[in-house]
Formats: C-alpha cells, structure tokens, sequence
C-alpha cells in the first residue's frame, strides 16, 4: 500500500470524529452523513494532488474520497458510536440555550 492510501484511511478514521466536532448534537444523521460526504470529497481530492499535482487524475481522486467515505462510516459505527470521546466532541460547539427567567 502506498503512502497516500495509507494517509488517506488515516484521514478516513478521523473524520467522523471532525463530523461530531463540527455539527450539532441534534442535526438529523443525513446532515452529518452530506457533512462526512463533502468532507471525503476534499480528502480525496487534496490526497490525489498532493501526491501529484502535475498530473492530477479525477478518477484516482474519487476513488480515494469514496474509500475515505465508506472507511469513515465503518469507523463511525464500528469504533465511535456510542463511545465518550464521540459524545465529547459532539457537545463540544453546542451551547444549550439558556432557559428563561420566570417572570413574577
């Protein structure tokens, strides 16, 4: 396995936690599935021209953002799913709203 395979699952096992990181706790899973897509897509495409910026191939480039995509939801369900690093990152940017003096 070359080096920007082995980067890029690397990249893939990181991103559903950067997904929680970055959504809220309360976002549908669609959400944060279009997030986990868009985020594999730049992957994909950043691994693919770092390893070759002359001779960019968009087919190599979309083999490398769907295997960060699947490899990313595999992790999501067979690693962070339920775990506490995952439910930490998750609320980590959401605030709850503050509740409302009762007026007397």
């Amino acid at each position: 396995m070359d080096r920007v395979s082995l980067v890029n699952l690397l990249v893939g096992a990181v991103l559903p936690l950067l997904v929680a990181f970055v959504s809220k706790e309360a976002w549908a899973g669609w959400v944060k599935g279009v997030i986990l897509a868009v985020l594999s897509a730049a992957s994909g495409l950043g691994a693919e021209y770092l390893a070759s910026p002359s001779t960019f191939n968009l087919t190599v480039a979309g083999w490398s953002a769907a295997s960060a995509f699947v490899f990313g939801v595999a992790a999501h369900f067979g690693v962070y799913k339920g775990t506490a690093l995952q439910e930490l990152l998750a609320k980590s940017l959401y605030k709850a709203p503050a509740t409302a003096g009762t007026s007397g």
